[in-house]
């Protein structure tokens, strides 16, 4: 069991810390705010009220004891860099923060945390580019090779992946195929023909994959 301590309850925090505790993981949330925590008690294993930029309110709840702190807060810069930096000086293995702009980044960076986050851009960016792409419904995306989650177009609906030549043609390689009926088939049938509903999962190249998409325009 992996544990956790998201540490503000915005809407980011609230979400990570329900998901987190869905997973089975064991989850602590600290807020300030007495309403938030209490209606999250419930859901995850410890809930604690109190100012998580108050060093003695952090040691008390035993932060420490966590794999992973989670630093969820956004209206003050300031107390973000201080919580950052009283959870890698407590002790806490892993600090992810979220940062609000690139310079935040960089003092993030250089006081230690482990890991940096912008959701609301990164959510931007994977939004703009869903919609920019014609047929892309998911995509997930690590260093010059993305994973993408693509309807399949009328123009292949009767055909099968043989058929298709998809590697030869794009240099890509299909990895799964979603089908209307709601069966995944990890590494599918070649032989097997795409029919109307189908969704196919790809890997490629940032330029392989626009070349195929630019095909389904």
């Amino acid at each position: 069991m992996k544990s956790f301590c998201v540490i503000g309850l915005g809407k980011f925090g609230q979400a990570l810390a329900e998901t987190l505790a869905a997973s089975g993981s064991q989850v602590m949330i600290i807020d300030i705010d007495s309403d938030k925590v209490t209606a999250m008690a419930d859901i995850v294993t410890n809930a604690v009220i109190g100012d998580p930029t108050n060093e003695a309110v952090l040691r008390s709840a035993g932060v420490a004891d966590y794999e992973c702190a989670i630093v969820c807060l956004t209206t003050n810069i300031n107390a973000n860099i201080l919580l950052t930096i009283m959870l890698k000086d407590i002790g806490v293995k892993k600090v992810v923060a979220r940062a609000l702009n690139e310079g935040h980044r960089k003092v993030l960076e250089r006081i230690g945390a482990d890991m940096i986050i912008f959701p609301e851009q990164d959510m931007g960016e994977k939004l703009g580019y869903m919609l920019t792409k014609n047929n892309i419904t998911d995509f997930v995306e690590f260093s010059d090779y993305k994973i993408v989650e693509l309807e399949v177009p009328a123009a292949w609906v009767g055909k099968s992946l043989i058929a298709l030549e998809l590697r030869r043609r794009f240099s890509v390689n299909v990895i799964a195929v979603s089908r209307a009926d709601g069966t995944v088939e990890v590494s599918p049938d070649p032989n097997r023909a795409f029919a109307v509903g189908d969704r196919v999962s790809v890997i490629g190249t940032d330029k392989d994959i626009d070349r195929i998409v630019s095909q389904l325009k």
